[in-house]
């Protein structure tokens, strides 16, 4: 049998789509840096390494800006400045591909279109986000100096656990809370394009009002639904002792509670609806001004790819 891979995507479209989506990832994530590192803390304070303890959101940031200083809210940015343009480029590239391969090769409807190509995008960014978030979340959760820099952070990691133990760990926690989450914003948010597209006439005479307003209902449903499975991953990633999802949740639950589940969602609606509203915002302005700046569209055609069938 065979299946049809999109002929253009793999030229200049994907290119601009990489380049889009790390430059606006790069953009949100400076953004809301802040509010990610004390969301960090909010859920490493159950840990009995953490040495810390906040109330909430605005008492967590209040704390660590008079004890530690502002410029600690922007603790573990350097790996984020390393990493997340291409993590966001590679995150947005593979959603656009997915999106175009499962709506010329299958019967899906739409949702399950968009739902299916979430996921898998966020497979393909969470190879660079997972080593990311490691290193940055270490240093979030520490007070005081853990790395020189987000090189030695990554060389400190690698040299703790290697590859799967260390940069990769928690991973497939990260798979089970960024997957879903995926699949719910783009499923949401292309919803959300295709109803303001039916008063504006096109989805091309959208604009950065239409981007920022659905990022940010989209961002926040799916905050909400995946808030519990990110405290069990963030526990993961920066405590050693916690290990395996289901181990980790009972562990959390035994020690601190149910209520601790719901702890730290404020900061985390802060943190992503936000960030989802600027990154899709400047993705989708980037992209228009990358398409219009590299000239005409080429002629949408489809390649047969051979698939052997046992």
């Amino acid at each position: 049998s065979s299946f049809l891979i999109p002929n253009h995507m793999s030229g200049r479209e994907r290119l601009i789509d990489f380049a889009a989506g790390g430059g606006s990832g790069l953009i949100a994530d400076g953004a809301t840096h802040p509010v990610d590192t004390v969301r960090t803390r909010l859920w490493m304070q159950g840990s009995k390494n953490a040495g810390y303890r906040y109330n909430g959101l605005w008492h967590g940031f209040c704390d660590i800006v008079k004890k530690e200083g502002p410029a600690s809210l922007f603790k573990g940015f350097g790996s984020v400045a390393l990493l997340t343009p291409v993590a966001h480029g590679l995150y947005f590239g593979s959603y656009e591909w997915a999106k175009k391969v499962l709506s010329v090769n299958t019967h899906c409807s739409e949702g399950s279109v968009h739902l299916v190509a979430g996921f898998f995008a966020n497979g393909v960014g969470a190879l660079i986000w997972n080593p990311m978030d490691v290193v940055k979340q270490k240093q979030q959760a520490m007070v005081g100096e853990l790395y020189t820099g987000p090189m030695d952070g990554l060389r400190a990691v690698w040299r703790e656990g290697g590859l799967f133990r260390g940069l990769l760990r928690g991973y497939w926690s990260g798979m089970a809370t960024y997957g879903p989450f995926s699949a719910i914003y783009f499923n949401i948010y292309e919803h959300w394009k295709k109803y303001c597209a039916q008063f504006t006439g096109s989805m091309e005479t959208l604009h950065t009002g239409h981007f920022v307003a659905g990022g940010t209902i989209a961002g926040t449903v799916a905050a909400v639904a995946t808030s519990p499975i990110d405290l069990i991953k963030t526990r993961i990633q920066v405590d050693n002792s916690y290990s395996g999802m289901a181990s980790t949740a009972a562990r959390i639950f035994r020690e601190e509670g149910l209520r601790v589940f719901s702890k730290g969602i404020g900061a985390r609606v802060v943190w992503v609806a936000p960030g989802c509203a600027i990154t899709i915002a400047a993705f989708e302005d980037c992209k228009k001004l990358l398409m219009k700046a590299s000239g005409p569209a080429e002629p949408v055609e489809t390649r047969a790819v051979q698939q052997m069938v046992v």
